[in-house]
């Protein structure tokens, strides 16, 4: 019996359009009802996860910004893992004259960025939640969940080589994972999705071997591997499929896959939701 579950938003539960479908929101609530502890585990910032949720009462744990904040749903549980600020700065100043990137950074309540970037239609489509422009010198060092960057030409390699500098500069400071080809995401060190669930699980008394997790990213790959079962969407990356072949494999997140696995498998005995 798993009785954490737990899954990425972007490619995994939510709809396109940023949207939480209508049988996806039942199945929540039923499984709550039921017992079962469900945490939305995502590289979003809080706040827009927060406003995604909106007035639907969704009982449901965070792990955001890949695992930089968790926040249970019973308010007990609220931790923040910031970038030391001399990180920030190293970060900031190895990056602001490369006119192929766009800088941005999850701040407590905020998102910044350095530039009007095409690439945002492709990373969010929530208006109540969108960046605010901040020009590169002017960013702040202070209270960063995460910085990340956007590769303008959607150039993966040379991102991979900013990945491999970044790490030779600070180390076991940060932790790297690349949301999408062109997204470079750094948080402070042993910061990660995985590491959050477990932090989750453990405060809720709940073996990690009792969790089942869902996901489609490379940034999911840690969280996955680490529960008692990992499960990947139809249209999971090929990296996250190379790296976890033994994982079963599911439908698309178009059709609300996640839930009716959750359905057919955890609350088949009940009453068809509404």
């Amino acid at each position: 019996m798993y009785l954490l579950i737990a899954s990425d938003l972007d490619g995994t539960l939510l709809l396109p359009g940023d949207t939480f479908g209508s049988f996806t929101k039942s199945v929540i609530q039923s499984l709550h009802h039921a017992g079962h502890h469900i945490v939305l585990a995502t590289g979003r910032h809080q706040t827009d996860v927060e406003s995604l949720l909106g007035s639907q009462s969704l009982p449901v744990h965070l792990i955001t910004s890949n695992g930089a904040r968790i926040s249970s749903a019973c308010g007990g549980l609220a931790l923040s893992e910031e970038l030391p600020a001399s990180v920030v700065q190293i970060l900031l100043g190895e990056t602001r004259g490369d006119a192929d990137l766009t800088i941005n950074l999850y701040c407590q309540s905020i998102w910044l960025m350095s530039r009007e970037d095409e690439n945002l239609k492709d990373f969010s489509q929530n208006p109540a939640f969108q960046p605010v422009l901040c020009t590169p010198g002017s960013l702040p060092l202070r209270s960063i969940q995460k910085v990340f960057f956007f590769q303008r030409n959607k150039d993966h390699a040379a991102l991979l080589r900013l990945q491999t500098r970044l790490n030779e500069l600070l180390g076991e400071q940060i932790s790297t994972v690349f949301t999408f080809p062109w997204c470079l995401e750094v948080m402070t060190r042993d910061v990660s999705k995985g590491k959050a669930l477990r932090q989750l699980a453990d405060f809720l008394n709940v073996p990690i071997q009792a969790c089942i997790a869902f996901g489609d990213g490379l940034n999911d790959a840690d969280m996955l591997s680490g529960v008692g079962k990992g499960v990947l969407m139809g249209n999971a990356h090929a990296g996250l499929i190379q790296a976890l072949p033994a994982a079963e494999i599911i439908g698309p997140h178009t059709d609300e896959a996640v839930a009716h696995y959750l359905w057919n498998h955890l609350l088949q005995s009940a009453s068809v939701p509404a």
